[in-house]
């Protein structure tokens, strides 16, 4: 399974469709750029688990709401107690409580 992230700052296209397309196994896609051009080509910024020529797709603002719930857990978090750190395990299962 292969799972496809992008985030580039200027607006830049770094994955064009074609690309995309041409790797069956591509399961996942996120774009995390929200400024036109996009940066995964045919990722809307909106997409929030929507089918893109079979892979899953994540737009920058379908993606953001689940991500401020998650950071606003983890901050919370680490007021709890002030010697309190988070790796990356512990903020992902911070994720899956949601």
């Amino acid at each position: 399974m292969c799972v496809g992230c992008g985030r580039r700052g200027g607006g830049r296209l770094l994955l064009p469709k074609s690309v995309r397309t041409a790797f069956p196994g591509l399961k996942v896609v996120i774009d995390l750029n929200a400024v036109p051009p996009l940066g995964i080509e045919g990722v809307e910024v909106t997409d929030k688990g929507k089918d893109r020529d079979g892979a899953i797709a994540y737009g920058a603002i379908g993606v953001g709401g689940t991500k401020m719930k998650i950071h606003k857990l983890a901050i919370a978090r680490l007021f709890e107690r002030n010697d309190q750190v988070l790796d990356a395990e512990q903020v992902y299962a911070l994720g899956e409580g949601l």
